[in-house]
Parts: structure tokens; sequence; C-alpha cells
């Protein structure tokens, strides 16, 4: 019977989901897990991870790129694409959806193609299209998320508004309907990208706790908060504050050494 005595960081693979504008880190900071790894690549982000040892696929936007990404997943998911990638048998050490906003035009274009209903101005209904693209989606990450590998979901970032006054309510990630809280709630990991600027150098970094409107969140920091509210943007680091190897004092100068220039 397993004990909760024995679980460490190192015991468990790291599943976490990536949230954040363009430009903040997201694929480069996929980029850094475990090797070997494989990428879905839904939206061209494979040059963050040239030189690597990371397998991917790319889909068309389309009914027919959709049914090649449940062929590709379910060999994935088998071990299959793996033999058939390398010759030998293995598992990929890391898993990347990059990213579900691509997946999105994918299964929506899947749900077009199974339902020829139509809006007024051609377009899809909301409560027929939309909600198999969810159905669509939610299913196939399920499956995704449960392949014994670290797990790395990366979403765009998107800002909620109100309506009357302009003013921004808070954030989330750019998913249809409720997957942008559903999605997220398969994670103890949720991890917010940003940037900012110090001393004329920028800095990518990952926000681990809730600060303005990202809410970021850590389960593997734990109590101890082990994890700093925002570290250099590579899972290395994750991995050290979350063994102890370093500790939670965290200097602007160890932010610059390790988080700039990740271009």
């Amino acid at each position: 019977m397993p004990s909760a005595k024995d679980v460490t960081p190192t015991s468990e693979y790291l599943k976490a989901c990536s949230v954040g504008i363009p430009g903040s880190g997201k694929s480069v900071f996929g980029a850094s897990f475990p090797k070997p790894g494989f990428v879905y690549d839904f939206g061209t982000q494979i040059l963050s991870y040239r030189g690597l040892d990371f397998d991917y696929e790319q889909f068309t936007t389309d009914n027919h790129g959709w049914i090649r990404f449940e062929q590709v997943s379910k060999k994935v998911i088998s071990g299959a694409y793996f033999k058939e990638a390398r010759g030998v048998e293995g598992q990929y050490e890391t898993i990347i959806v990059d990213d579900l906003t691509g997946m999105g035009d994918l299964a929506l274009a899947r749900a077009l193609a199974l339902d020829s209903k139509r809006s007024a101005t051609d377009g899809p209904l909301w409560n027929v299209h939309y909600q198999m693209q969810r159905n669509l989606m939610e299913g196939r990450l399920k499956q995704i998320y449960d392949i014994q590998a670290n797990i790395l979901f990366i979403m765009h970032q998107q800002f909620v508004t109100d309506q009357e006054t302009g003013n921004i309510l808070g954030s989330e990630p750019l998913l249809v309907g409720q997957l942008s809280t559903r999605i997220p709630a398969m994670f103890d990991e949720v991890y917010y990208h940003q940037t900012r600027r110090s001393a004329g150098d920028t800095q990518w970094l990952v926000q681990t706790v809730p600060i303005g409107y990202s809410n970021g969140r850590s389960r593997l920091s734990g109590k101890a908060r082990l994890l700093p509210d925002l570290l250099p943007n590579d899972f290395n680091e994750v991995m050290a504050y979350a063994t102890g190897i370093k500790k939670k004092a965290f200097k602007e100068k160890e932010v610059k050494k390790n988080g700039a220039s990740q271009k």
C-alpha cells in the first residue's frame, strides 16, 4: 500500500500548466523540461525547442488536422510513437501541449465537420459546435494528463474586463467556456509567466502564487512555501527550490543571472 511518507518532489512527475501572454517564455519553459520529450505543436512553436531532444508533430488547422492529432495521441499514450520514432522500447520523460488555443481551433474545425448546422451568418452555433469543441478537447487532454511523464499544458492568457467601464477584473486562460477553469483545475501546479526590465535587462519569470490578475498556485511549494513567488523561467529552478537545493532567500541578482536573455 502506498504511503504519503514516501512521496517527495522527485518521486512524482511534475504536471503543470503555463499561462501567459505571447512572448512571456512559456515554450522556453517547456524546453527546459527533462528529455526525451514529445511536443504537440499546435501553435508552430517548435523553434523554441530547437536543438533539443524533443520529437514533435504539427497539425493542419482543419478537420483532417484533428483526425491526425487523434491518431498521434493513441500512439503517444500507448508508447508506440516512441518506439516508431526511436526504434527502441521506452517512454518520453515529458509531454507538452503547445498550445491549447491552437488545439481549440482544430477541435472546432472537427465539430463543424461533424455537424452541418450553421448560424445565420454561416458560423458555428454556441450550443452545438462550441459544446462539441469543449468535449473533444477535455476528453483528449485528460488522457494526455494521465500519461506517466512530466506534463505541461501551455495556454494563452486573456484579461476579463467590465463590459461597461472597460476595467480589468481579472485574467484566465484563453479557452472556450468552462475549460478556462476546468483544465487548470486538473493541475496542482499553475504557473503564470511574465517579463520585467531590471537595470536595462529583460528577465523571464515564473509566478507561483496569486499576484494581481494572475492566479498562480503550487502544491509542490506546500505549506512551507518552498518556491519563491517569482523564480527564473526554468524547470531545474523549480525543482532546485522544491528539493531544498536552493532556499527561498531569493535575491534580485539571482533572478537577473538565471532569468535573463532567453532569446
